[in-house]
């Protein structure tokens, strides 16, 4: 999934150099990440595909917590805090885009979670962090009708399915409330450390689900490519992208970033058509230019 853990902080007039290198490497890592998925759900189970990711990912964060010389220390209730969390913003939206991938073309699913932004302003709405105006209703007016002229596709490729792309949906959802919920607390802790908590919280949720289904996985049949997209996926499509995301937004405006986060659902498709055959029809484009420009009305008015 794509999106962010937490808030971004503003930044100067002119960020350097490094920042808009760890923004590309960021909008890169999550726009593969999909087509990484995609070839991970060909050899494993959809729970090892979904659970091994935050768990590797909680790991590869820990060890360099360790390195930065961080300590681990949590108070009980932070820890139900990061439970919860974990639960909404790494477990159930990780299991739901994965789903949604399984049953749906890449293109579809990124475009679906394009829709974050605007499920995240509902409900900060909701929580009284933001306010409606009407730029943001008719924002979310033409990104919904761009929803639902991409249920009217059915183009060629890795065959796009309104159950893959409702499930995105419901994934888009559950990062969305974790978004909101993080927000509160998330300026409290180190990015690494927060980061991190948040993966552990999400992977102890999967661990019993993991462990439940770890007979079902062909462990012996499981290529090099396989082991190598969950490598990716998880050091890189989930850890190092948030992390880059964050280092860079040091220095940059949310505004500066929000350009790259528009980039991601058109770098995927891209990379869905180069992997795996996808092809753009008149529906799916029309639905795409309407999605991205709704989400654009939303945050700029």
């Amino acid at each position: 999934m794509t999106g962010q853990c937490g808030t971004a902080s503003g930044g100067s007039a002119r960020p350097p150099v490094r920042a808009y290198l760890g923004m590309i490497a960021a909008t890169l890592f999550w726009s593969s990440n999909a087509v990484v998925v995609k070839l991970l759900l060909r050899e494993f189970p959809l729970a090892q595909a979904a659970g091994l990711r935050v768990c590797l990912a909680a790991v590869a964060l820990a060890v360099l917590h360790l390195a930065l010389g961080g300590r681990f220390h949590l108070r009980r209730e932070e820890i139900w805090r990061f439970l919860s969390l974990g639960m909404w913003g790494l477990a159930l939206s990780f299991l739901f885009f994965t789903l949604g991938l399984y049953y749906t073309s890449i293109a579809h699913a990124v475009f679906v979670g394009a829709l974050v932004p605007l499920a995240v302003l509902l409900l900060a709405r909701r929580e009284g962090q933001e306010r409606l105006t009407v730029g943001k209703l008719a924002g979310l007016v033409v990104a919904l009708t761009g929803v639902l002229v991409l249920a009217l596709d059915r183009g060629a490729g890795s065959g796009p399915n309104w159950k893959g792309d409702l499930l995105a949906l419901c994934g888009v959802i559950c990062f969305a409330h974790f978004t909101v919920q993080s927000k509160k607390i998330s300026s409290q802790y180190d990015p690494v450390f927060f980061n991190m908590c948040c993966f552990a919280g999400g992977g102890l949720l999967f661990l019993p689900w993991i462990a439940a289904t770890v007979r079902q996985v062909p462990w012996s049949e499981i290529t090099l490519m396989g082991w190598t997209s969950l490598g990716y996926s998880a050091i890189f499509g989930s850890a190092g992208a948030y992390l880059t995301f964050y280092y860079s937004l040091r220095w940059m405006k949310a505004s500066e970033a929000a350009v790259f986060h528009y980039l991601q659902p058109v770098l995927a498709t891209a990379f869905g058509m180069l992997f795996f055959g996808d092809v753009l029809t008149g529906p799916f484009a029309a639905a795409a230019a309407l999605i991205l420009s709704g989400v654009i009305i939303a945050e700029r008015w």
